[in-house]
């Protein structure tokens, strides 16, 4: 699950209005967030297998700290608190630790059986991955409805806000694309860094932001 994450985030700007995209953004994403920081540290260890499935070649050999039930969970209260104490909105907190929460819930429809129930414990996983059609119509799927949500739910004051906006959607379906159906990643240095690099998109969507408004 790459862009279905994104999605969720997207939608998540009509429940929570006050919320800016890169925090919307980056919710979904906390614990992909915290993976290569753990995997670059050894706490965590990933290999890449090509044609381990039909989506991906990530071979995730242990992800309990950043992917378990248990610490996905205490991860998303955690984010909530912490945007709660910074900004003092409540709705947008809850709904934001809900998107950290989901996060572990998409995983474990699209992995093997390899997403924790907690830190060392038992591993499980639907395995859509082991279907590329189906991978796709779930993940586009859901990526056109949050699109079409955020779109529907903010305006662009100008230009920048209109242009960057649809520039972000594109760049993002074309990673996605190129994850599919481009070259896996030669080792796990080149995937933590290409991973310590997307976090330029929550760059693109704080500058998105300063030029859109909610209505």
């Amino acid at each position: 699950m790459f862009i279905g994450h994104f999605a969720v985030g997207m939608a998540a700007k009509r429940v929570a209005p006050r919320a800016s995209l890169p925090v919307l953004l980056a919710a979904p994403q906390v614990l992909d967030i915290l993976f290569p920081i753990l995997v670059a540290a050894g706490v965590e260890k990933v290999a890449i297998v090509p044609g381990l499935t039909a989506v991906s070649p990530l071979d995730l050999q242990d992800i309990g700290w950043s992917h378990s039930l248990v610490t996905s969970i205490a991860w998303s209260i955690l984010f909530a608190l912490g945007y709660l104490a910074i900004t003092r909105q409540r709705r947008e907190a809850v709904v934001l630790g809900a998107c950290v929460a989901s996060h572990w819930v998409l995983d474990w429809v699209t992995h093997l059986p390899d997403m924790p129930l907690y830190p060392g414990g038992p591993r499980v996983g639907l395995g859509l991955w082991t279907s590329l059609p189906g991978c796709l119509a779930v993940e586009l799927g859901m990526f056109a409805i949050g699109v079409w949500l955020y779109a529907g739910a903010t305006r662009a004051r100008d230009r920048v806000g209109s242009i960057g906006w649809w520039a972000l959607v594109v760049t993002l379906l074309g990673m996605y694309l190129g994850a599919v159906f481009g070259p896996p990643p030669p080792d796990a240095r080149a995937l933590v860094i290409f991973a310590f690099g997307a976090w330029i998109l929550l760059a693109w969507g704080w500058w998105v932001s300063r030029h859109r408004e909610h209505g």
